[in-house]
């Protein structure tokens, strides 16, 4: 799970902020801050563990164009248990599907991770409760034809067969 920005002081947060956020360069920083830039590569290199996980989660936000507060966004992936809405599918059963080689989709750039979905896909993403975690499978499936209710029945037939394949 990631790491919550409460833990850091109020440099530490604004550091992160204005370079993995809003990103500003160094030296933008460093006057912004009013901090010497030597001050602003400490910073870069003692946070690391907490702005990596930050820049994956502000990726996908840009990445699906959810809009709204990235901080926001950030606070639902980090308190959001990552197991697929529909079928119960973990990022770990995921992974190791892909290392056993039991996974056969025509993209490869689809299946490795859980994906964002919409509950209600007439709402915007920027309505981040109604955002939840599906598969590739469970999500592609679903379309924007389904509803949360009627897919859920469909991931629990998805979820049997996942079962019995002793996938979990």
């Amino acid at each position: 799970m990631q790491r919550s920005l409460t833990t850091l002081n109020s440099i530490q947060q604004k550091f992160i902020d204005l370079i993995y956020v809003q990103k500003k360069t160094f030296v933008d920083a460093s006057i912004l801050m009013d901090e010497k830039i030597e001050v602003i590569r400490q910073l870069n290199k003692d946070l690391e563990s907490h702005w990596r996980p930050i820049t994956k989660s502000f990726n996908k936000w840009k990445a699906k164009h959810i809009g709204g507060s990235f901080w926001d966004f950030n606070y639902w992936s980090i308190t959001t248990e990552p197991r697929c809405h529909y079928c119960g599918i973990t990022q770990e059963n995921l992974t190791l599907l892909h290392t056993l080689g039991l996974v056969n989709n025509k993209r490869a750039t689809r299946g490795k991770t859980l994906e964002i979905d919409r509950k209600n896909p007439n709402e915007p993403y920027s309505n981040i409760q109604n955002l939840t975690y599906s598969c590739y499978w469970c999500n592609n499936a679903k379309t924007d034809t389904f509803t949360e209710e009627e897919f859920l029945i469909v991931g629990e037939a998805i979820s049997k067969i996942w079962k019995s394949r002793q996938i979990y």
